[in-house]
């Protein structure tokens, strides 16, 4: 199907023909007007010789930035060039190339970091249904059950290099896939986050890291429950060792022997009893890793925990064992607590709930630093969730008692050492160009990725923001720092792409954890808004559109007063479509 038969099915199953406009929910409008505000790009074919987008530059550079190494070095006052996809030139005070395109900041100086290395990523795969006609609850084929260890999470990626531009941005550049929920689903696969990257194969660059196991058995069959998978991991185990013996046995001397064939799921079995292989076992809760431990050392696996939000509790049993963990920096958020008021001179305390919900999120939030003392290697990991601010996470377990330099380490270099791609986090002459550059140093509060350059390719992130300036508590108001006040409430207008433009209505409210919202249009179901930041005068957040599957629209926009314009991109698959915004504030009442 060409790109604009492919458009037109596609405005054709989001918007059909004689649907009026009032049932029209924010989401399908905002695809429906983005897609077909680009429908005549699509249908025009280039000529021959013309560029479908602008060239890159020869080269890049940069003159005074601070170089940040995942071991904790800084260096100041360095030219870092970058050509032909790696870091040509990162000396101090070397010459910028006259064809290079330099990337500058007036106001400050730029930061460059290591990039960031997912070790339990958010990227999708989509996995074959397996088949249930005429399987017995009592005698499950293999796919019911998840048993698929030969499977390779990196044959079912669906994702390429365009589709993974939100990742990029926050400052992922390569990740860890998983092959999806069960008790011994498969094999994750590492892929490098590459800008260029036209298929999903193109981004893979070890499909096998070893297996992945979970306490999660089949639905509606065994083994559905936790002592039924304890069961059939110990089953699974020995009826690998017993094909290996009649295997053996038949090439040692085969009169009297059937001839077997290859078992791959066995295979694979063997080589994680042998401990060939780790398995990445997901486990959160401190008694579920107690078990995994215990299993470990009844068959053999060599394990790697993966989740871990309670490995603090058992952090001086795996340093013993050098077990390794992929902590989740997904972290929940307060909805009653407020992290560190309770301690502010004139506090009153805390209300109930807040007092129960600090007693269930604070040693989440502290996990990281116990592992850390303890002499856990850990990293830092999205949980597996895609759209997951590891920057974010990171600053919470430092705000209780991770330390800074150990956090980038948990970001980096810990994770690449992990999954073979120490090269991936080096920063030096003639290594691959695979950084971020950020406006300030990584951990600060108002800190943003500005680009992230991936084997040489840069993807555009924030714009550098200046600091906020120091508010006067006696000053009317300060439009060029605005507060969260100043957003909360109702903003209408429009988004347009293309010669098209859709009305719609934001509502934005503070929460005890910051910014949140939802976009409503005439009628239909509301979106949430995800992501919600003001940063000075600068507003960015992000709109999920369910009806075109799942799409994601990122906005990103300049508060003046009562006016907030900007622009954003709709990713939609491997492509993106940007459009245009403005709003403006609606005094009083609230969207209901």
């Amino acid at each position: 199907m060409t790109g604009s038969a492919h458009l037109s099915a596609l405005l054709s199953a989001l918007l059909p023909a004689r649907w009026p406009a009032s049932r029209t929910s924010p989401g399908i409008a905002l695809a429906a007007t983005l897609l077909s505000g680009t429908a005549l790009l699509l249908v025009a074919a280039p000529l021959a010789g013309q560029y479908e987008s602008a060239p890159p530059p020869a080269a890049w550079a940069m003159e005074n930035v601070t170089v940040n190494h995942a071991d904790g070095r800084s260096e100041e006052g360095m030219t870092l060039v970058v050509r032909g996809g790696v870091i040509e030139v990162l000396r101090a005070g070397a010459p910028v190339p006259a064809d290079a395109r330099e990337v500058s900041w007036a106001e400050g100086t730029l930061h460059v970091y290591p990039g960031f290395v997912d070790a339990h990523g958010g990227v999708s795969v989509e996995l074959p249904t397996p088949s249930r006609d005429g399987v017995q609850s009592w005698n499950p084929t293999r796919a019911v059950q998840f048993f698929t260890p030969h499977r390779e999470a990196a044959g079912f990626i669906t994702a390429a290099g365009a589709s993974l531009g939100a990742e990029r941005r926050r400052g992922v550049v390569a990740s860890v896939v998983f092959p999806g929920r069960g008790v011994l689903p498969g094999q994750p696969s590492l892929i490098l986050h590459r800008v260029d990257a036209r298929t999903s194969g193109d981004l893979v660059v070890r499909p096998s890291l070893g297996l992945a196991a979970a306490w999660q058995g089949a639905q509606g069959a065994y083994p559905g429950t936790l002592m039924a998978q304890h069961a059939f991991l110990r089953q699974s185990f020995m009826d690998a060792e017993h094909y290996r013996a009649h295997r053996d046995a038949f090439a040692r001397d085969p009169r009297g022997m059937s001839m077997g064939t290859r078992d791959a799921d066995y295979e694979w079995v063997l080589r994680a009893a042998a401990g060939e292989i780790p398995v990445y076992f997901q486990a959160s809760g401190a008694e579920d890793i107690r078990r995994v431990l215990r299993l470990s050392d009844e068959l053999g696996f060599r394990p790697v925990i993966v989740g871990g939000s309670e490995a603090g509790e058992v952090a001086g049993e795996l340093a013993r064992r050098g077990v390794a963990v992929l902590l989740s920096a997904d972290l929940p958020d307060p909805q009653q607590w407020v992290p560190g008021a309770d301690t502010l001179p004139g506090a009153n305390g805390l209300s109930p709930a807040a007092h129960r919900e600090r007693a269930r999120l604070e040693p989440i939030y502290r996990t990281a630093g116990e592992l850390a003392r303890a002499g856990v290697p850990f990293a830092l990991t999205s949980g597996g969730e895609a759209g997951v601010d590891l920057l974010k996470g990171a600053r919470r377990s430092i705000e209780f008692g991770l330390e800074a330099s150990v956090a980038l380490q948990a970001l980096t270099a810990t994770p690449a050492g992990m999954v073979g791609a120490e090269s991936a986090v080096r920063l030096g002459e003639g290594m691959a160009a695979t950084f971020i550059v950020t406006d300030r140093p990584l951990f600060h509060e108002e800190a943003g990725i500005a680009w992230t350059f991936v084997n040489g390719h840069a993807e555009k992130g924030r714009d550098p923001a200046a600091a906020r300036p120091e508010r006067d508590p006696d000053a009317e108001g300060d439009p060029a720092a605005a507060e969260p006040g100043a957003i909360a409430g109702i903003w209408t207008g429009s988004i347009a792409g293309g010669p098209q433009s859709w009305p719609l209505a934001l509502h934005f409210e503070e929460s005890a954890t910051g910014l949140r919202g939802f976009a409503r249009s005439d009628a239909g179901p509301d979106a949430d808004l995800s992501d919600v930041t003001l940063d000075g005068n600068r507003i960015r957040f992000g709109l999920r559109i369910p009806q075109a599957q799942g799409a994601l629209a990122s906005l990103e926009g300049t508060l003046d007063g009562g006016r907030m314009t900007g622009t954003g991109t709709l990713q939609f698959g491997d492509t993106s479509f940007p459009f245009t915004f403005e709003f403006r504030r609606t005094p009083g009442g609230a969207l209901r």
